[in-house]
């Protein structure tokens, strides 16, 4: 069976509907959340897809969010080994951010 492995940053973000759909195409589905078991010992390179899911957080909030910086160390590994990785809204903006983009708020409140 193939891997997925949900990065959460707050309880109540999930995959949603792609869970589903995940489990429909053969993955079991397993959550981590950044503020339990620590995204350091995870092996970015282990799991058949990685999830960085959304949560009220600024990609670029390091000082009030320790917890980012593993993450994008994560995700920098991940993405340099080519393996297949996806973003949702706060996830997507730290795979930017691995990457180097540069990731910064906008004028105005931001949702999804």
């Amino acid at each position: 069976m193939k891997s997925a492995i949900a990065i959460r940053f707050v309880h109540f973000e999930d995959l949603g509907s792609f869970e589903t759909v995940l489990k429909e195409n053969g993955f079991r589905v397993e959550y981590i959340d950044v503020t339990g078991r620590g995204i350091s010992s995870l092996d970015p390179l282990d799991a058949d897809l990685l999830v960085s899911l959304g949560g009220p957080i600024g990609a670029y909030e390091d000082d009030l969010y320790p917890a980012l910086k593993p993450v994008l160390r994560l995700l920098e590994q991940r993405l340099a080994a080519n393996r297949p990785t996806l973003g949702i809204c706060l996830g997507a903006q730290l795979i930017a951010r691995a990457l180097g983009a540069r990731v910064y708020p906008g004028g105005r409140k931001e949702i999804g």
